[in-house]
């Protein structure tokens, strides 16, 4: 498996997601009509960066609520994730789940509970990532989202880098 990049808007530089990462959101793909959504967080050392790794995936937790169209985290558990990672020096980068459809694209709510996290930073982050993960391709089909608040609230979709080009 090799690593994605996606380029962020107004050339401020790139995201980019480590295997540990994809295998352990491919690994929760709904690839069989039976398997729940599931999600997560992202973390990454490197938030200021002009290039972000994305290197920490966490979710789902047995105690989430999930079906085949839905998922609802376990918020004591995803604020424990988030307390522990930070000890360790990550930091919350965005959010993760999977869609039961081939090109996955974010609902609306989706995009409101992504603009509500990053509100709830109270200004400490400048964008928040939903990445939405989809059941054929290879790699996968994915989605990858950037919200933010400010000069007013946005949300763009990012465009996969290709390989050569890192």
């Amino acid at each position: 498996m090799n690593e994605r990049w996606f380029k962020l808007p107004n050339n401020r530089g790139v995201i980019r997601f480590n295997n540990k990462s994809l295998e352990h959101m491919y690994s929760h793909a709904q690839t069989r009509w039976n398997k729940p959504e599931a999600g997560g967080q992202l973390f990454s050392k490197t938030p200021e960066s002009s290039e972000v790794l994305v290197c920490c995936a966490t979710g789902p937790h047995p105690t989430d609520r999930r079906s085949r169209c839905g998922f609802c985290p376990d918020v004591k558990m995803a604020n424990a994730d988030r307390q522990n990672l930070f000890s360790l020096g990550y930091y919350a980068v965005g959010l993760w789940h999977t869609h039961p459809e081939h090109t996955p694209a974010p609902s609306i709510k989706d995009i409101r509970t992504t603009h509500e996290y990053l509100q709830a930073f109270n200004g400490e982050m400048e964008g928040f990532l939903l990445i939405t993960i989809g059941n054929k391709g290879t790699p996968l089909n994915m989605s990858v989202c950037l919200a933010t608040l400010t000069p007013k609230k946005s949300w763009v979709e990012l465009n996969e880098i290709p390989p050569e080009s890192n």
